[in-house]
Parts: structure tokens; C-alpha cells; sequence
């Protein structure tokens, strides 16, 4: 795959009870908007609670050192289980990241935005 490809190519997983990989790969179609569809994976990979709060968390790799997916994965982990579920979808370059997190508690997706403001 060129640079290209893996920039318009993503994952996805969940985290609830266990961590679930989506097993495969997905390419976006020309002219797809790649923040849109990394949303619209990360929201379809956690089920509808109602009356959770749920926070949607985008970033954008700002150097090539950066991990997100990395950082994201280890937050997701930390906070699963129990009343919270969290979807993350990565481009395959690592440019671009959304985790979705919801929870019971509020506090939990505040635990999860202080993580990231660090």
C-alpha cells in the first residue's frame, strides 16, 4: 500500500467487556471524508445506551513521533468494563484517530477528557 492508501484505509475496535478488533481492514471511497467516516465507524463499534453520556474525542497526529493509537488504545483499556464502552478507529498511517467513549457515569468520560488535555 503507498502513503495514500493507508491514509484513506482504517481499523476499528471495540472495548466494553472484552476488546473485539473488526478483523479486517476498510478502505473509504474517493472523495469520502476521512474524519466523518472514522466517526461514523468509532460510533457504530458501541451500543446505543440510553441516558449515557457519550464524547466523542477526534485527534490529528501533529508529528510523525506521535502515537494515537497507542494512547488511545491504553486509555480505552483503562476505563473498560462494567458501565462503560468505548469504538476507536484509526487511520492505517496513524495521521488520524476518533475514540467514542460512553458511560453510566459522566465522571468516567471526564476521567477520559483530563487524560487527554494532559
Amino acid at each position: 500500500m503507498t502513503e495514500t492508501d493507508l491514509s484513506r484505509t482504517l481499523r476499528v475496535r471495540a472495548y466494553g467487556a472484552a476488546i473485539r478488533d473488526a478483523g479486517r481492514v476498510f478502505r473509504l471511497a474517493p472523495g469520502a471524508e476521512l474524519r466523518a467516516a472514522l466517526r461514523r465507524a468509532a460510533l457504530a463499534a458501541i451500543p446505543k445506551q440510553e441516558g449515557w453520556t457519550t464524547q466523542v474525542f477526534t485527534l490529528e497526529r501533529t508529528s510523525p513521533e506521535e502515537k494515537l493509537a497507542v494512547l488511545l488504545d491504553q486509555l480505552a483499556r483503562r476505563e473498560m468494563g462494567g458501565d462503560f464502552a468505548a469504538g476507536l478507529a484509526v487511520s492505517l498511517d496513524g495521521a488520524t484517530a476518533v475514540l467514542v467513549a460512553t458511560a453510566r457515569d459522566p465522571a468516567r468520560i471526564a476521567r477520559l477528557r483530563a487524560a487527554l488535555a494532559k
